[in-house]
């Protein structure tokens, strides 16, 4: 277990995945992915359902109109009347957005006695910094009635946060702790017997829902300005947070009681012309000032968000801590590399990459609806990364593994000339018959036989000259799982012939290996001699040949037979990357596999190497002469040479006829085919006359089955590009 778990960890993809985690999270503690975060952010907070108005609560709004009207700034005596107005109503509490630190006549002292006495009207003040000295309150009002209006922005001047608690010091002129819109919550909970207590953390709570402070690094943040007590302001709404009258509709009686009767009056400017407008995340990406808000509205957001968090149980916004943040961007770059390393083909690996990130997107925002915020630039960043280090790893091993194997392809194919000239030395070159040696050499292996301790033979498959194939048991693994046992029966046992049988063997080993790699094609799972006798072990494929399927006298139609050379066209793609001829590409070489219905190509093995053959078997140049080309025949395959076994099978498929009774028309090159024949004369048709396939299928089969190896196909991808017009 220590072994596989020190092997997990030199994996590729997790290598990959914990450096691209390494570096992101670095990068992301300089505070470089934090102006993406935040646009992202705005985006999902455009995109949540919107729960329309919040009832509890009225905005009086200062508008244009009402500037023209009564000038600015509003007198004391046009506000006392205002306040009058709506104190009848029976507000449970008024916010005063309008600074009244500097008299304005007439009514100035009017207005401020009212401000002294009530007790449900909060005017405002602002705390001083480095840039402001701070405003005052209106005079005579207890900093316990007053309710700072400070805002807090975010690098890119975009209000996100709320500032609920500030600690003021001796010399400010500001001397409240509460915001303005914290003091207007309370008022409206005060009702209720809610009143706010802090627990042993010293975090704000009010009956069961506790507003824990926003730390620096929360979310999309690094190293953010946290000074004071704030939390992440959850807007309600893109459109109107509340209600709005203007400041003349009240003084005109044009409002009804029951819109201002138990609720929270906020009365603030709108107006353009005054300045107190600011960017929300609903602005960002817009040319126009659709998305800004004016500061009152603002203050009736925060409110909302702290009466819905107490009294609605809509939850406050929350986070991943450090660790978690490290595993949730991890998780999103392994699974990048899981991506490429299970899904090959290009068009795949691009539809999932492009679904794996739209999931990622949509789990952000689906958590980002239940108040979570989650790092979504570096995950996405992560998957991408680790899906493209993946991807080079794959493509460096993959040019490694095509070096090796041609090294070995070149080793093969000397070692076949050199037991070539070992046959010819014994006179076996052309006419030698199949040599069976007794005894433990050559015989058949009897049912229940125990090979290499392991595998145990349960059923003969198939036999030739040269070898035998059987389907065995592996009693070492759980299960004991089926494979296919072929076993190669050399024809001679002297010391020289077998030395280069046993090279033969494992060079052709090894470049199976790799090619096992592929899903259509058998695994390797094994190689070994025992008692001179030479066996391969490969992955049972259980399923039909498609010699079934291209039986004599049925015809297929065009859709399938363009199915079937697609599907061995893909394989042959990355054999022939490799540089390897097959060499015997026929209906009996490929399984349409039960699992899946796809087509796996079976029998690459030595063995066909080993010795000659008579009449239609194979001989020494490999290969079922129905199928294989003249190159191929007189020992000179080149990668096109699979090609033409392929098209003849397509033209079998759509003919109908076996390929033994194909022949060439001696002036143009073409298949045909003996229709009938009478005493006097034989009547020869082309192929494409007995067949529905359209024009295009036909030349794209004649170019593949061409007699010139030059003028055919020269790769498998382009056969598939061409098929691609059917």
């Amino acid at each position: 277990m220590v072994a596989n778990f020190k092997s997990l960890f030199r994996q590729p993809v997790v290598i990959s995945s914990a450096i691209a985690t390494i570096l992101l999270v670095g990068i992301q503690k300089l505070g470089v992915f934090e102006p993406l975060e935040m646009k992202v952010y705005d985006q999902m907070m455009q995109l949540r359902a919107d729960p329309g108005p919040d009832s509890r609560l009225l905005i009086v709004a200062l508008t244009e109109k009402d500037i023209q009207k009564w000038n600015w700034p509003l007198s004391g005596e046009l506000l006392d009347r205002l306040l009058g107005k709506l104190e009848e109503y029976q507000p449970r509490a008024i916010g005063l957005d309008i600074f009244r630190d500097l008299p304005v006549q007439p009514g100035h002292d009017k207005l401020l006695q009212r401000l002294q006495q009530s007790d449900i009207i909060i005017p405002i003040c602002k705390h001083s910094g480095s840039d402001n000295p701070g405003i005052a309150p209106p005079k005579g009002v207890e900093a316990e009635r007053v309710g700072f209006n400070d805002v807090v922005e975010d690098t890119d001047v975009t209000i996100r946060r709320n500032l609920l608690l500030v600690s003021a010091e001796e010399s400010d002129s500001c001397q409240s702790t509460y915001s303005f819109s914290l003091q207007l919550a309370l008022k409206y909970l005060e009702v209720g017997g809610i009143q706010p207590e802090f627990t042993p953390k010293k975090e704000l709570q009010l009956r069961d829902t506790v507003f824990k402070p926003l730390q620096s690094n929360a979310g999309g943040y690094q190293k953010a300005d946290t000074n004071g007590y704030q939390i992440l302001l959850n807007y309600r709404s893109g459109h109107q947070v509340a209600q709005q009258v203007t400041i003349t509709e009240v003084l005109a009686n044009q409002v009804k009681p029951d819109l201002v009767k138990d609720r929270i009056v906020l009365i603030g400017s709108t107006a353009n012309s005054l300045n107190d407008i600011f960017n929300t995340p609903f602005a960002s990406g817009k040319s126009d000032n659709s998305g800004k808000k004016a500061g009152i509205e603002i203050h009736a957001h925060s409110v909302s968000q702290i009466l819905s968090a107490v009294l609605n149980k809509q939850p406050l916004f929350w986070f991943l801590p450090e660790w978690g943040k490290i595993l949730w961007i991890w998780g999103w770059t392994v699974v990048g590399g899981l991506l490429v390393w299970r899904i090959q083909h290009p068009l795949g690996l691009g539809l999932a990459g492009t679904t794996a990130l739209a999931v990622l997107f949509g789990a952000n925002f689906f958590i980002f609806t239940q108040a979570g915020w989650f790092p979504v630039i570096p995950s996405a960043l992560g998957l991408v990364f680790t899906a493209g280090s993946a991807l080079a790893y794959s493509a460096y091993q993959t040019k490694q593994e095509q070096q090796e194997i041609t090294q070995r392809v070149q080793e093969h194919q000397q070692l076949i000339a050199e037991l070539q000239g070992l046959l010819r030395q014994r006179g076996n070159a052309s006419n030698e018959a199949p040599m069976v040696i007794t005894d433990s050499i050559g015989q058949e292996i009897a049912i229940g036989t125990l090979l290499n301790n392991r595998y145990k033979i349960t059923q003969p498959l198939g036999s030739g000259g040269f070898s035998n194939t059987y389907l065995a048991d592996d009693i070492q693994r759980p299960g004991n799982p089926q494979c296919v046992v072929k076993q190669l029966l050399p024809p001679h046992q002297d010391a020289e012939y077998l030395n280069v049988v046993r090279r033969l063997f494992n060079a052709e080993a090894e470049i199976l290996e790799i090619l096992g790699k592929h899903p259509q094609i058998p695994q390797l799972l094994a190689f070994f001699e025992e008692n001179q006798q030479f066996s391969l072990v490969q992955e049972f494929v259980r399923g039909h040949a498609m010699d079934k399927e291209l039986s004599s006298g049925k015809r297929l139609k065009q859709a399938e037979v363009v199915e079937m050379l697609k599907e061995v066209l893909n394989v042959l793609v990355f054999v022939h990357s490799y540089g390897v001829i097959h060499r015997d590409i026929k209906p009996s070489n490929l399984i349409r596999r039960e699992s899946d219905q796809h087509i796996v190509l079976i029998d690459f093995g030595a063995v066909k190497q080993i010795q000659p053959q008579q009449q239609e078997a194979q001989t020494i140049s490999i290969g079922t002469p129905s199928y294989a080309p003249s190159e191929q025949m007189s020992g000179l395959p080149k990668l096109n040479s699979d090609i033409y076994a392929l098209g003849i099978m397509g033209i079998q498929g759509l003919t109908g006829i076996d390929p033994r009774e194909f022949r060439r028309d001696t002036n143009i090159g073409e298949i045909i085919i003996q229709i009938e024949a009478d005493a006097n004369q034989q009547i020869w048709q082309h192929w494409r006359e007995l067949t529905d396939a359209t024009n295009e299928l036909v030349i794209i089969l004649n170019r593949m089955v061409h007699f010139d190896f030059s003028q055919r196909y020269q790769s498998a991808v382009e056969v598939l590009k061409a098929l691609e017009s059917i």
